[in-house]
Formats: structure tokens, sequence, C-alpha cells
């Protein structure tokens, strides 16, 4: 063995000894929980862990963190582990749903609440800039050249952009499990957050109690590749729904004619919203299962000339900010670094929602920053751990053919749809008599058989009408 092959071989034990090293000191620093966190037995704290795992003695970040320890005072060896969508939203803000409809999940479990890097309060990669020119201008077409560029300089005066990758989030949350001494997690996942289970999964198999995954993400879909695609099916069979119910379909008789009679006018030099940034909010839009059920009332008004409707439905709502920076970073390095996007492109000009997406995202990478790309993003390696996915028929992201794919890779999961479901659960009835207990039964023995029956008892709110 030549002398450069035992120096190659003595830096790579280096490094993965000193990652190993690293990550065996990761401590929980506590921290006084903000005034608006009021719930009993709550640890609010951060974990610092380096931002670029391969530099691990330069800048570091600190993730935040909040601990919900059982309700019932228990201590646990394990640990749900709450992963957001996105990329961009912050974990944190489930706090909410804890404090108050989700308190059962805490009975006597533990759940983790971190905000993923990039994202809330862990060194979150903002773009202020076009979150006030969005509000300002709804309507205007997405990602502005300038702004994002404008975005891109300031963030990296204090952010090494290429190291906020779904790799790094992944050993994040292993920092934290070892930080907080959990032998094991159970990861919740929900769109985005389920391409990062399942590189944790990849990554840490035997850190991984059981994973719940809904509306899944596959790494190898590259989103937003199919996002046309998807929601042109979704929206057809959305509208067939509406022609087989008796209120939906004497109030709207041909929703297709509607549509197609809408984006005529808005196609019209003066309109003042394009048919492509109407298509886009209308495809978001869908993404719940009472907003689905307002899209052939909105489009009904909009072909009759009267975009009311459609403001109110889109209008932004002042919730929690999405770290947009992150998004783009993620997304720009990962899966849209991957996608063929002249093939995209002509896949999804002919549907009802076009190429609007695909081309507003080019143009916004080009103006993000260069990144080390993931040789290994794109492999799902088999899981023998129990997991549960759970789809929404009329999901306009990521449809349930998608989730019943992996189970050929994931051999011990089960995969249930929700016919009246959409790419979120909020606002389907049941939600307390049948999904959370379901939930819940699944997280309390992974392996035993689960009685998903009462699923399609879960109905979306009554179609909007006139």
């Amino acid at each position: 063995m030549n002398r450069a092959r035992l120096l190659l071989i003595a830096s790579l034990m280096a490094t993965s000894l000193a990652s190993a090293v690293h990550a065996s000191n990761a401590r929980f620093t506590t921290a006084n929980c903000p005034r608006e966190i009021s719930l009993e037995r709550v640890r609010c704290g951060t974990v610092r862990v380096p931002e670029n795992y391969d530099r691990p003695k330069d800048r570091q970040i600190d993730l935040h963190v909040l601990v919900l320890d059982p309700l019932d005072g228990s201590t646990t060896k394990t640990a749900q582990y709450d992963l957001e969508g996105g990329p961009g939203g912050s974990s944190a803000t489930f706090v909410d749903f804890y404090a108050r409809d989700g308190a059962s999940y805490r009975a006597h479990r533990t759940i983790v609440l971190a905000d993923m890097r990039g994202t809330g309060k862990s060194h979150g990669l903002y773009c202020p800039r076009i979150d006030a020119e969005q509000n300002a201008s709804p309507y205007a077409p997405m990602y502005p050249p300038a702004l994002v560029s404008e975005c891109r300089q300031q963030l990296e005066e204090t952010a090494d952009l290429a190291s906020y990758s779904t790799r790094n989030a992944a050993r994040d949350i292993d920092e934290v499990r070892r930080a907080l001494g959990y032998e094991q997690l159970d990861l919740f996942g929900i769109s985005y957050g389920t391409m990062l289970a399942m590189r944790y999964i990849k990554d840490f198999p035997k850190s991984v109690r059981s994973a719940v995954l809904l509306g899944t993400v596959p790494a190898d879909r590259t989103p937003p590749r199919f996002h046309a695609l998807v929601a042109d099916s979704a929206l057809g069979q959305l509208f067939g729904d509406c022609r087989r119910d008796d209120a939906c379909s004497v109030a709207f008789k041909t929703p297709d004619a509607d549509l197609e009679q809408a984006l005529e006018r808005l196609n019209a030099p003066d309109a003042p919203v394009s048919s492509e940034v109407f298509m886009e909010k209308l495809r978001t839009l869908m993404y719940s299962p009472g907003g689905a059920r307002r899209v052939p009332f909105v489009v009904n008004r909009a072909a009759q000339g009267d975009l009311q409707p459609f403001l109110e439905a889109t209008r932004p709502t002042q919730g929690p900010h999405f770290a947009e920076g992150l998004y783009l970073s993620m997304t720009c390095a990962e899966t849209f670094a991957a996608i063929d996007t002249s093939a995209a492109i002509t896949a999804s000009a002919p549907t009802r929602f076009g190429a609007y997406r695909l081309r507003r995202q080019q143009e916004a990478c080009r103006e993000w920053a260069p990144a080390r790309k993931d040789p290994d993003a794109f492999t799902t390696p088999s899981f023998d751990g129990p997991v549960l996915m759970i789809s929404g028929r009329l999901d306009p992201v990521s449809p349930p053919d998608w989730a019943e794919s992996m189970t050929k890779i994931y051999r011990n999961s089960r995969h249930f749809v929700i016919h009246e479901g959409a790419h979120i659960v909020d606002g389907l009835s049941n939600l307390d008599t049948c999904f959370d207990p379901l939930v819940l039964a699944f997280l309390e023995q992974p392996t035993a058989n689960i009685d998903a029956s009462c699923l399609r008892n879960m109905k979306a709110p009554v179609w909007r009408v006139p």
C-alpha cells in the first residue's frame, strides 16, 4: 500500500473520528421558554451543531428545540420527532396543536419539536424583501430575480448556504437525539418532512423505532418536477366529485368549461391577475380539503369576471414566516438540480397548470448559490422497521401512488388513503375520533395490526356554493 493511500485513509479516519467525537458531545442547553408557550412539562433550549459537518470547528448554529415531556410524568427512552414541510416551515409552531387538539399524543409519550436548520429560530434563512413583496402584491410573479439575488447576497454574509442540506438536517436530528438521551425516535413527517424522515431512516436506521409519513414525497420524484401533472390529475378528480354531488353539480354544471372561460378572461392584457398566477394559487388552495371544496365556486365566479372569491380564498395570511432562503438552498441544490428542466417544462406545458412554477423556480435557482451536490440524495435503501403512510386521494402535490411505491422498499409498511383527503388533513371530519386514535395506536404498538376502516368516514367540508 503506497504512502499516498495511507495518508488518504488516515485523513478519512480522522474526519470520521472528529464527527463521532462531536456527535458524542452533543448537549442540550436549557433556556427559558418564550412567554407565549404556557404548556405544562415543557423544556426549551438549544443543541449546538456545526454548520458544515466536514469542518466541525468552523461556524456553529444553535438548533431551537422544544421537548414536550409526557403529561403523566413518566420518563421515556424514545421520543416522537416531528418534521415539518416545505422545506422552510418551523416545527416549533406545532406546539399550539399539542397544547389543545393534540394533547393525547403526549399523554405518556415525549414529543420533540426542533426547528430544522435554516428555519424558525435555528439560524432561519429568511428573505424579508420577498415576503414583503408577496404581501404587498400577492398576485405578482413569484420569485422576482432581483430580490432573490439580493436575499442570497445578504444570507451569504452569515451562512454557508451549501451546508443547508437534507443530509445535514438528518445529521442534526441525530445530534438532537443524542443530546436529549433518547435511544430511538418515532419520526412524524409531513410533506417535505417525509423526505427528511426517509433520509434519516437511510443514514441512521438503528435510531428509528417507527415512522409516520403524511403526504409521502420520495426524493427521486424531485419536486417541483411533477407539480403541474399531479395537480392537473387532482383537479380532474375534484371536478368529477363535484359533478357527482347533488349540490355542487346543480350550482356548477360545467366546471371544466368554467375554468376555460376564466383563463381566457385572465389572458387579457388588462387582467388584474395573470392566468399563470391564478392557476398556481389555485394549486396551493387545493392542498387542504376545505380549500379544494372552494375551487369550483372560485372558478365559476372568475369565469364571470368576479375575482373577489379568488382573492379572499388565496389572500396571504399572517402566519409563521416561511424560510424562503432555506427552501431555495435545499431545492435548488437537491431536487431541482436533478431535473431535466426542458423535459419537465415540455411535459407540464399541456396541463391546465402549465410550466409557470418550473420556469419561475428555474429563474430563482439561477440567482442562488451553487451548492455541493449529494450523490446519495436519491437512493432509498430497504428498511424493515414499521412505517405508516397516509395519503389523500386528492393530493395535488404527492399522490397516493408515490406512497404506494414506497411499500415495496419499506417492507414492514402500511399505506392508507383518505378518500376525501388532500395534501394535509386539516379540515377533515373525525380527526379526533379516527385519525389521531389510528396514528396513536400505531405509535403505541407499531407492529400491531391497525383497523383503518374509520378513514372512509372522514369527510371534507361541504362544497362552497352560491
